[in-house]
């Protein structure tokens, strides 16, 4: 039944199709390969080179039934290809997964080198009424302002280094917003889980005071009850930003910890259009020694509480458009405590009106035992067509 209900709200738009201009369907294909030079352990045996080729299309649906009602679905589809598929042991059923209420991914086609996976990672109804919006089904709930670490974000927090997933994941749930004036609003949410240490119920109020943004942020989250709040506004010309969240055990008997994570960033682009930015992640529960961790390509679990394995993460990022068609960045992100550290140079070029092509690395250093020291080296080639 779980499954059944989302995936109505996914084919609805489609029953729309006889209905003038109260429908539209966009999305794209992309074309991403990749190859992995992974970090060789000191003893054992040696690990191959890896690569693979992806192709994925979205799928964007929007059905407007009236003027107060509308209905919204997204769907992803990859066919991947390459030895990351036979030498990495289930990595088939790595990719298939789904963390929500309802079990929205399958795969259609596979072999031993290549497998078709979709999901529905969007299927929701929106309704308005006057100062309200109620909005139910698979959905995006994004309580995070900064860039990179978003301690806010405690619906569905997702990784930096998972860069092909503009749209990021989406939560089952029902949110409850009332708007009480232009720039201030609250918002009650609550995710649906088969028991409670997967539910969450936390609410919101955001206001605007001495020309900041702010928000204040409570409820219950898995296993911890959770407060937090963040702000973002103006220091010299540039954006400031922070969030903090506070983290409690609600039973003596679960295995949670308490735990604090905050964030502070600053952006700020200069008179040539260079943009630089710059953000720090506090993580109380972190290591301040070698932060040994799972390898981040692979691994996407983050959670609002534990956003990086170190307890200090430093991060900084230049942005150029070199031509109205070209544009470069380098962003890096290190570990003062262990050393390791990431380099990501990244370079896009606009072929067409529609079609993109960008190359990008992700480079991890460090030595053995540290958060980024075991995890090796990464090139990205990726093309893709928008419609």
């Amino acid at each position: 039944m779980k499954k059944s209900a989302l995936i109505l709200l996914f084919f609805l738009p489609i029953l729309s199709y006889s209905q003038e201009r109260k429908w539209n369907l966009d999305g794209y294909v992309k074309d991403l390969y990749m190859f992995y030079h992974p970090e060789q352990a000191p003893i054992g045996p040696k690990l191959p080179n890896f690569h693979s080729n992806t192709i994925h299309n979205r799928l964007n649906f929007n059905w407007f039934a009236t003027d107060k009602i509308n209905f919204t679905a997204g769907m992803r589809n990859r066919l991947i290809m390459g030895n990351i598929v036979s030498d990495i042991p289930n990595y088939r059923s790595t990719v298939d997964t789904d963390k929500g209420y309802a079990d929205l991914s399958w795969i259609s086609a596979y072999s031993d080198k290549w497998f078709l996976h979709s999901i529905v990672d969007r299927a929701y109804m929106d309704y308005t009424e006057g100062d309200w919006q109620f909005r139910i089904g698979r959905q995006r709930i994004n309580w995070g302002i900064s860039k990179v670490w978003n301690p806010n974000d405690v619906f569905n927090s997702f990784s930096y280094f998972d860069f092909d997933y503009e749209e990021r994941p989406g939560s089952d749930a029902i949110n409850i917003r009332h708007y009480l004036g232009v720039t201030s609003s609250m918002e009650l949410v609550f995710k649906m889980a088969d028991n409670s240490s997967e539910m969450a119920l936390a609410a919101m109020y955001r206001f605007s005071k001495w020309n900041y943004d702010f928000q204040l942020l409570s409820g219950w989250v898995g296993d911890d009850y959770m407060l937090g709040g963040g702000w973002s506004g103006d220091i010299m010309g540039g954006g400031f930003r922070g969030e903090i969240s506070y983290f409690s055990p609600r039973s003596t008997h679960n295995n949670s910890k308490e735990a604090t994570a905050a964030s502070l960033s600053y952006d700020y682009t200069l008179q040539n259009s260079l943009s630089l930015s710059i953000e720090g992640l506090f993580n109380s529960k972190g290591s301040t020694k070698d932060a040994l961790g799972s390898n981040v390509i692979f691994d996407q679990n983050l959670s609002a509480k534990m956003l990086s394995r170190a307890k200090y993460s430093i991060f900084g990022q230049a942005a150029l458009p070199v031509t109205p068609l070209f544009s470069a960045s380098f962003s890096t992100i290190i570990n003062p405590s262990d050393h390791s550290y990431y380099l990501n140079p990244t370079f896009s070029y606009s072929l067409s009106e529609n079609i993109e092509l960008m190359l990008t690395t992700q480079l991890f250093f460090g030595k053995d035992g540290s958060e980024f020291g075991d995890i090796g080296q990464v090139a990205f080639g990726r093309l893709r067509w928008s419609f």
